[in-house]
């Protein structure tokens, strides 16, 4: 057994558990009620993801990461209004700062 992550986030656990069940990993959630029961935030009591064959463990990480660490893309990335200079969210059609639209 090996842990893979551990978080207060138990959505985000229980998410990247459905990844690796999807995959064949076979993976369970320690502590998944323990924190929340006994209303700590301590890493001891805190919900870890573990995988039962230690040697997918690579495979595991691989999978997981797309999603623990997503690529910027152009349509989530800040930009930078080419008449005021200022950082607008990748959001953001027009410049928050003097109302220039955004340009390609």
């Amino acid at each position: 057994m090996k842990e893979l992550y551990t978080s207060m986030d138990s959505s985000r656990i229980g998410f990247y558990k459905s990844v690796l069940d999807e995959a064949g990993i076979v993976c369970f959630i320690q502590n998944d009620v323990g924190a929340q029961t006994l209303n700590v935030i301590s890493p001891l009591f805190q919900p870890t993801l573990c995988i039962v064959d230690d040697s997918r463990y690579d495979e595991a990480i691989e999978l997981l990461k797309p999603h623990h660490y997503p690529e910027t893309t152009s349509e989530t990335a800040e930009w930078i209004c080419t008449k005021c200079g200022e950082e607008n969210p990748a959001g953001f059609e027009v410049c928050w700062s003097c109302e220039a639209e955004k340009t390609a």
